[in-house]
């Protein structure tokens, strides 16, 4: 490890010298294992055991991450960085900003409008040696045709309406959005 390349630094969040991340990574002998199995092993954990679920923060320390057992896609990745530093994988982190419509049905309707309109989504990218990947989703040939050409496409638009605040009708969701209707009754 170089300890100068900033993608392996631990960092106040990437805490992967904290004893519990220490003590994970050798109980489960990740670092004796081959790269590529490495980060598959890491990325195992924390997608299946780590559960899903909000902490109190996403600026929290990995350790606390772990200690906790749950987390969403921030502190997620911020203990999948943290184990994948403290078996000497480059990893970096990306993010962009998702409006909070999408999180409609898991923030209770009460306080729904106290959230704010743009939440933080963010994800991990390794560094393999020969560049960085991100976890591409399979689909098969004919669906990854059809979402590189069509469906992605339909999804854009979709979420350009619900940034201008058209929200598209929700199975099980029973209160319509009025400027919805408005705009269809109009089209």
């Amino acid at each position: 490890m170089n300890p100068a390349d900033p993608h392996l630094a631990k960092t106040r969040l990437l805490d992967f010298d904290a004893t519990s991340i220490a003590k994970l990574i050798e109980e489960r002998g990740w670092a004796d294992l081959p790269s590529d199995d490495r980060i598959g092993a890491i990325y195992d954990f924390v997608r299946n055991e780590i559960t899903f679920g909000y902490n109190r923060a996403d600026d929290i320390p990995a350790s606390e991450v772990l200690a906790d057992g749950h987390g969403q896609c921030n502190t997620k990745g911020t203990l999948l960085m943290a184990l994948l530093r403290g078996v000497g994988v480059r990893c970096r982190l990306h993010g962009f900003t998702i409006h909070k419509a999408l999180q409609r049905g898991v923030v209770p309707e009460l306080v729904y409008p106290l959230a704010p309109s743009e939440i933080l989504h963010s994800w991990v990218e390794v560094d393999l040696g020969d560049g960085w990947v991100n976890h591409r989703q399979n689909f098969g040939f004919v669906r990854d045709l059809l979402y590189r050409h069509v469906i992605r496409h339909w999804m854009n638009a979709r979420v350009r309406r619900i940034r201008r605040g058209i929200l598209p009708p929700v199975p099980g969701f029973d209160r319509p959005n009025r400027r919805h209707e408005e705009t269809n009754r109009a089209a």
